[in-house]
Parts: structure tokens; C-alpha cells; sequence
């Protein structure tokens, strides 16, 4: 007997998987959301040095901290555009059901991640939760390449939005755990923060994925800002607002080619059917 795989892309979906989905999606970004504000009004009372989200995050400047406003909005933003995509499992169009369905496996397991990493951030639990950012990013590139051709209903609320969070809180995160506050720390911040452009660029130019670019370049634009306030004469808010610049701009350069039908060096995209139908047409003159 085949083993059931909740990850694998299907054509179709039985409908008690369906309401399980539907269930499961709706209950997952519920907790998220109530932990999420809960713990943005209050610190954990179960541990004696624990702290609210944002105090938390203002408590330890690193060089990939980032700007609690900007964040802030983003996840707004992206918690908003989740509850239009958990209203496709209620479409009466069964191709999008079936796109929301199958990347639900990993939209529930992304909001449990993100709900196991907050207990532990405001805990002080910094190297627990770096491990848990470290299967998210994994979670979540698998859910990228995977279902890379998902409608952008279901690919920024399920798959990129949180897939660009990840990666930056893993390097925000990362410098928590390690006490990045001195000059060496710095120094190696400079150097891996290009570990995050090179990851934007593949995905933004090669997989030509302009809203995962979007994503990026508000985090970046975050962690600019926060670093520019941090400590004025430094490179790393330099190198942020470039690798901000550059993500924007590339991300809008691609969108505009996408929605021209052109590829990126402004060709036209011809889909197979028009070029069948082109290749058809001098037989079909023929009398």
C-alpha cells in the first residue's frame, strides 16, 4: 500500500482531506494570530527574564536586527492576505481548491513553526528557536521549488511570504544567539549578509519569482533602516539598502516582463499553443 504523502502536489483531493485542510488552515492561523498579539502586548510569565516580541527584538541589536515597525506592517500584511487564501478551500472553482490544497500541508506546518519559534523568542530560548527557523527555511524551500507555479493567491500567503521571513529571522536570530555585538561580530555579518542577495538573486532572476523578490526587499529595506539607527559609520546598513535596491528594482524589471509576455532579455514568450497554431497555419490555407 502507497504511503500517503501530505506534501506531495496532486490533481485532486478526496473531500475529508478537504475539510481537514480547511480545518486545520483555519485553527493553525488562529493561534498564530492570537499568540502573536497576545505576545506583542505581553511578556511570559512562566520565566523570571522573558520579554514581549518587540521589546525582545529592541532588547538585542545585532546586525541583522530589523526595524520592528517595518516587520511589523509585513507580517500585517501577510497574516491579512492568509485569510484570503484559506477562503479558496471555500471556492466553488475546484482548480483553486485544489492549488490552496496542495500546499496546505505546508501552510499548517509553517504556522506551527512560527507559533513553537515566538514561544521561544520571548523565552529567551534563542538556540531552540534557531532550530526551528533551520526546518522552517528547509520547510519552506521545499514548498518553494516544489509548488513554484501556484496562482500568487497561494504562493505569498502559504509559500513565499513566510519563506522570506524565515531566512531573514535565521540570520536575526543567529546573531541573537551568538552575542553579535562587537567589531568581529560585525565584520562577519558584513560578509554573510550576501548569503541573503545571492539567495534573493537565484530566486528573483532564475526562478523569476518577483513576488518572493517583494518579500525580500521589505525585509531588507527593514533591516537597513534598524542598522542605519544601530550605528551610523558601519557598512552593513550600506550593504542593506543595496542589496534592497537591487532586489526591488530586479523584482520590478521581472514583474514587467511577466505581465508584457516578454522573458527577461524583453523577448517575446510565445506559449506552445499559439506556436502550434502558427505551425498549423499553412496547412491549414492549403486547399
Amino acid at each position: 500500500m502507497a504511503i500517503y504523502n501530505p506534501f506531495a502536489k496532486r490533481e485532486s483531493h478526496h473531500r475529508n482531506l478537504l475539510i481537514t485542510y480547511q480545518v486545520l488552515s483555519v485553527l493553525s492561523w488562529i493561534l498564530v494570530v492570537v499568540t502573536g498579539i497576545y505576545y506583542s502586548l505581553h511578556k511570559p510569565h512562566d520565566v523570571k527574564h522573558g520579554h514581549n516580541i518587540w521589546k525582545q527584538a529592541n532588547k538585542h541589536p545585532t546586525p541583522f536586527s530589523q526595524n520592528t515597525v517595518i516587520t511589523g506592517i509585513y507580517w500585517v500584511l501577510l497574516l491579512l492576505s492568509q485569510v484570503s487564501y484559506v477562503g479558496q478551500f471555500f471556492s466553488r472553482n475546484s482548480a483553486l481548491v485544489t492549488s490552496a490544497a496542495n500546499v496546505a500541508s505546508h501552510f499548517i506546518l509553517n504556522n506551527l513553526l512560527v507559533f513553537a519559534f515566538i514561544l521561544l523568542w520571548v523565552r529567551n530560548h534563542f538556540w531552540p528557536a534557531e532550530l526551528i527557523l533551520i526546518v522552517h527555511v528547509l520547510s519552506q524551500s521545499s514548498a518553494y521549488w516544489i509548488h513554484l507555479a501556484s496562482p500568487p493567491f497561494v504562493h505569498w500567503p502559504a509559500i513565499a511570504g513566510p519563506y522570506a521571513w524565515s531566512l531573514t529571522a535565521l540570520f536575526w536570530n543567529g546573531a541573537v544567539a551568538v552575542h553579535a555585538h562587537n567589531l568581529p561580530s560585525r565584520v562577519v555579518a558584513n560578509i554573510f549578509i550576501w548569503v541573503i542577495f545571492v539567495i534573493g538573486f537565484v530566486h528573483i532572476f532564475f526562478a523569476r519569482d518577483y513576488i518572493f523578490g517583494y518579500s525580500l526587499s521589505i525585509l531588507t529595506l527593514s533591516l537597513a533602516v534598524k542598522q542605519f539607527d544601530i550605528k551610523i559609520i558601519a557598512l552593513q546598513w550600506i550593504f542593506a539598502f543595496v542589496i534592497f535596491a537591487v532586489f526591488f528594482v530586479g523584482s520590478l524589471y521581472v514583474s514587467s516582463t511577466a505581465y508584457a509576455g516578454r522573458n527577461l532579455w524583453l523577448q517575446r514568450v510565445v506559449s506552445p499553443e499559439s506556436s502550434t497554431e502558427r505551425e498549423r497555419e499553412p496547412l491549414l490555407d492549403e486547399p
